[in-house]
């Protein structure tokens, strides 16, 4: 076993991005949305051809009507006008069509990146990975909702921009040639200097600022959310002023982050003021003696600027777009990470779900008369702090009831961690029933969005064909809630289609009912309670033990309460350096064992 290795903290050249930024881009190119997205792409492409097309035509309209006011030709000027009337008239809807095209091609594609990496999230539990063996991806939830919008928002407009530069470059590169050669070679040689100037000088500190600012910005909004969904306990603690000092920390390292980008930002600014304004009398200083010799006329002068505009703009595009870019390269390698992460925890589920042996534990279907049975197992926490199990083996038979004891921080949630398949890091097998048949309770039960109903039946992915409509009536609800003494529940709040914030309108020791009925509509053939009765009163807990008693065939629990031990056949014990002990519960001795400190 052996600890996750994160990349980098941060971008470090432009070259190092662009093939993360190729790796991200390519998966919906090349995905299942692939005839979406080349459509999107050669539309694009058409758009940006006509866009240039009219750009030069609109050159030339401006050198014939510049020619014909200054030659005073009163016919040639109104047929000039006239040409641009035209001009404006097809280019008007064209440009607003081209936004309308980027937009919904930017919607398109951060929609699929989204669902993929909302699919990456989940699956294999990867949320819960993420936060396990020292995973350098912070605020995950930012980096699906905000980087994803941001990363498709500048690739599009950067990508499409520098499109268009170059069908600029390449169509009025022509159109300047054919006045002056010498002004097509200073301008390629004069933006060939400002882009690595640019690069040299800006391109590191502003990307690396762009990744922490992310970041800081990322940690602040984690930080108060915490205090949200934490806010009796933190109130109870009277921990305000801490919070608060958190959080004020927090904002205190977004502004610091945010002064260092705007002053290289404005660094920026000024160079990119200078590079811009220093070129305004070029064309004219190199167009001027032509025309004062007679070689040209007055109109080329001004479609020469015109043109030196359009091709300095062109090369000039990573200097005007220089904090767009850095911005994007920080999203980038945001995403970049994350998707790697997520890849190689796809790598671990399939390396489980395979049954290789080596760094992962494998698991297996049981047979029966087994319900469960570990193999040879051998796992730690993450990082190999501390070892849980060391080669154990441990079998549990239809109609078995295991409870796990032990002293406090040896391993007794860590391991039903791993029967559950949320560590999987280790070498051995676990054998259990079909996943689908098994149930877990945690401490702290999860209360999602939605109605009483909804809290009920959750997860409601676990309802299929085997679960009829009687099992989901609001008759069968009610006698549940009864039978986890809850019975006036549902009036309370005013019925089961009644949508709250169950996190805080029940307490932790109702939530612990409503996870237990739960667990009763299943009816597994094996179940997993970590300290699931913890905030009830013992006559409650009875009740609910003898309620699963009748519901499930075997179940497996951790606690800390002496009074366990008579709901359950066998004890399994901690006995020191990762050997656990099993044995029958009428040999359990609670005294000695609840008297050295509890189970924890």
């Amino acid at each position: 076993m052996g600890e996750w290795e994160g990349p980098s903290p941060t971008p470090q050249t432009f070259a190092a991005i662009l093939p993360k930024w190729w790796k991200v881009a390519k998966l919906w190119f090349y995905g299942d949305d692939k005839l979406l997205a080349r459509g999107y792409l050669i539309a694009a492409v058409v758009l940006s051809l006509l866009y240039t097309w009219l750009l030069v035509t609109i050159s030339y309209a401006q050198r014939n009507f510049s020619t014909a006011m200054s030659e005073k030709r009163v016919a040639e000027f109104y047929q000039a006008v006239w040409m641009f009337v035209l001009i404006i008239a097809i280019a008007a809807p064209l440009f607003a069509f081209v936004n309308f095209v980027e937009g919904r091609l930017a919607l398109a594609w951060r929609i699929f990146l989204v669902k993929k990496m909302v699919r990456g999230y989940f699956a294999n539990r990867a949320f819960f990975t993420l936060n396990q063996y020292g995973v350098v991806v912070d605020n995950p939830d930012q980096r699906i909702c905000d980087d994803i919008a941001s990363f498709v928002a500048s690739s599009v407009m950067l990508a499409t921009e520098v499109l268009r530069k170059i069908m600029s470059c390449v169509a009025f590169a022509g159109v300047l040639w054919s006045i002056s050669p010498s002004l097509v070679v200073y301008l390629f040689l004069y933006a060939g200097a400002g882009t690595w100037f640019t690069t040299w000088v800006f391109g590191k500190p502003l990307m690396s600022l762009n990744f922490r600012l992310l970041q800081k910005e990322g940690d602040l909004r984690f930080s108060l959310v915490r205090v949200r969904e934490n806010n009796e306990s933190i109130a109870f603690y009277k921990g305000e002023g801490r919070e608060k000092s958190i959080v004020s920390d927090r904002f205190d390292k977004v502004v610091f982050t945010k002064i260092s980008k705007i002053n290289w930002a404005a660094g920026l600014g000024l160079w990119s003021n200078v590079y811009s304004y220093s070129t305004i009398l070029v064309p004219s200083l190199f167009t001027a003696p032509l025309y004062f010799a007679g070689m040209i006329e007055f109109g080329v002068i001004s479609q020469a600027s015109y043109a030196f505009g359009r091709i300095e703009a062109a090369l000039g595009a990573i200097v005007a777009n220089f904090q767009e870019i850095s911005g994007l390269a920080a999203q980038t390698e945001r995403l970049a990470v994350m998707m790697d992460v997520l890849e190689d925890i796809e790598r671990e589920g399939d390396a489980n779900a395979a049954g290789r042996q080596g760094q992962h534990i494998v698991h297996l279907e049981s047979q029966s008369p087994v319900v469960l049975q570990l193999e040879g197992l051998t796992f730690s926490t993450p990082g190999d702090k501390q070892y849980i199990c060391d080669n154990q083996d441990v079998t549990l038979l239809q109609g078995e009831k295991l409870l796990i004891v032990g002293p406090t921080g040896c391993g007794k949630s860590s391991l039903l961690r791993a029967i559950s398949g949320l560590w999987s890091r280790g070498k051995g097998t676990i054998r259990t029933p079909d996943v689908s048949s098994m149930f877990f309770l945690p401490q702290k039960p999860y209360m999602p969005l939605g109605t009483l109903r909804d809290q009920l039946l959750f997860p409601t992915s676990a309802w299929g064909s085997g679960h009829d409509e009687a099992n989901l009536s609001d008759a069968k609800l009610l006698a549940l809630l009864r039978t986890v003494r809850l019975p006036g529940l549902a009036d309370r709040v005013g019925g089961l289609d009644v949508e709250m914030d169950w996190s805080q309108v029940l307490s932790l020791g109702e939530q612990q009912r409503v996870a237990f009925l739960r667990l009763l509509l299943h009816r597994a053939s094996l179940a997993f309670l970590d300290e699931a009765t913890s905030a009830l009163d013992i006559n409650t807990e009875a009740a609910l033990y003898e309620a699963l008693n009748v519901a499930v065939g075997s179940y497996v629990s951790v606690g800390h309460r002496p009074q366990l031990v008579k709901y359950h056949t066998h004890v399994l014990e901690f006995v020191g350096n990762g050997s656990w002990l099993k044995y029958p519960a009428s040999e359990f001795d609670a005294r000695s064992q609840y008297g050295k400190g509890g189970a924890g």
